[in-house]
């Protein structure tokens, strides 16, 4: 079964102790000794005050270099898949070939300055400009996971071979505080075009899918610092609970989905739908989203799907360019291409609210992200910032509009050159 896989410091105070010297004592002269002078100790910078969520954003930012946006902006100036960097505290976490990059995003005043920039053990065999996806954070927030295709070295008459190192970076040092090697890749992981992600961290397991010529996935138990299992012709499109969700080939053209336990050896729990052209869209922590062709009939459906398969609501209309956000508390929106903004209860999919709404004389806007309540997007009238559970504006001029955010930041594009991505501090 072949798998077809489609996814829409505060800086220190400085103590400078400037000492005046007293002069060499002339003949006859009063010894008398010159005053010290002395520097007062520099101010260190004030706190970075946090907003959960915030509202508003300074106009002003930091520059993120350009492995931030590799891959996911395109030239019309979109972002349609997500950033390949993780938020947490006042840093970005920008993932990229070779190298996971530390950015501070600004304490005070911002700095926009890489403060460690982790590599792997191992030599990388994609190059450095290669598109990669987000690293993910534990739950617990302590750590980074980060994989990198490297080349393990041979050893007597066994020849080198293409692997996946994992690490795992501490956020409190940002430096590795352990990895993994995944040495049973097949062959065809050193074909160019092969990629690696940690699709999911749940408390106690990281789950890890290579694509490329095939797929495969591994789960890594994150207390012992080892894989588990593996399944090959497998790539997973998200975790649900304790499920890995994925898209499968029945043959050349008809397609199912699986869910897999993956604290059980990754064993088949459960398959739905027959169908072509699936393609599966991570909805949150319960839910997925799964669009298409019925097989036997042709026509296109939508359909969200529970962790234990079952089907949690439907989705109508074109879904053409569908694409869905987490608000990493209890609602989940989805956006397509006309666009159509739906927001979901994460855990059970009831709709909540739709736009564009003509009786009530509102558009869509187009959303780039979703966090703790709050919507991100944009309309012709500039930046905007929606409720989540109600879909009324809660902002009409927050100053940015974040593809990535937290309590701290929002990371936006450029609006001068929108190729280049910019941190911008949350002020309200």
């Amino acid at each position: 079964m072949r798998s077809i896989l489609k996814v829409s410091a505060a800086l220190s105070a400085t103590l400078v102790l400037v000492a005046g010297c007293g002069g060499a004592a002339e003949p006859g002269a009063d010894h008398k000794p010159k005053a010290s002078k002395s520097k007062k100790p520099a101010a260190s910078a004030p706190p970075r005050k946090s907003y959960d969520p915030p509202q508003r954003f300074a106009a002003k930012g930091v520059p993120l270099p350009e492995a931030a946006g590799r891959g996911s902006i395109t030239r019309d100036g979109t972002v349609p898949r997500p950033l390949p960097l993780a938020l947490h505290g006042t840093n970005a976490y920008v993932a990229a070939a070779d190298s996971l990059q530390v950015i501070d995003t600004g304490t005070g005043t911002g700095t926009g300055k890489t403060t460690a920039t982790v590599r792997p053990r191992h030599k990388p065999v994609a190059e450095s400009d290669a598109e990669t996806d987000a690293p993910v954070l534990t739950h617990d927030g302590q750590l980074i996971l980060v994989p990198f295709l490297v080349e393990f070295p041979g050893k007597g008459t066994t020849p080198s071979q293409v692997g996946i190192e994992l690490d795992a970076v501490d956020t409190k040092t940002n430096k590795t505080a352990w990895t993994v090697d995944l040495d049973d890749l097949p062959s065809w992981g050193s074909e160019h075009d092969s990629r690696v992600r940690v699709v999911a961290a749940t408390k106690s397991t990281a789950v890890v899918s290579a694509y490329g010529g095939d797929a495969v996935t591994y789960a890594v138990d994150l207390g012992t610092h080892k894989a588990s299992w593996h399944k090959e012709h497998v790539g997973t499109a998200t975790v649900i609970g304790n499920t890995a969700v994925s898209v499968t080939s029945k043959d050349s053209v008809r397609q199912q989905v699986i869910g897999l336990d993956i604290n059980h050896d990754g064993k088949q729990i459960w398959k739905k739908l027959d169908g072509y052209e699936l393609t599966a869209h991570p909805a949150g922590p319960d839910l997925i989203a799964i669009t298409g062709n019925d097989y036997n009939s042709g026509d296109a459906m939508g359909v969200v799907l529970a962790a234990d398969g079952s089907q949690a609501a439907e989705l109508s209309g074109d879904l053409s360019g569908l694409a869905c956000h987490y608000d990493d508390a209890s609602v989940t929106i989805c956006q397509t291409e006309e666009p159509r903004t739906i927001a979901l209860n994460a855990t059970t999919g009831k709709q909540l609210w739709s736009l564009p709404d003509k009786g009530a004389n509102r558009v869509a806007p187009t959303v780039t992200a979703a966090w703790h309540g709050v919507v991100y997007g944009t309309t012709s009238n500039g930046p905007v910032a929606l409720d989540a559970k109600t879909g009324a504006d809660r902002s009409t001029s927050p100053g940015a509009s974040p593809n990535a955010v937290n309590e701290y930041t929002g990371v936006a594009l450029n609006e001068t050159d929108h190729r280049t991505l910019i941190a911008h501090p949350a002020t309200g």
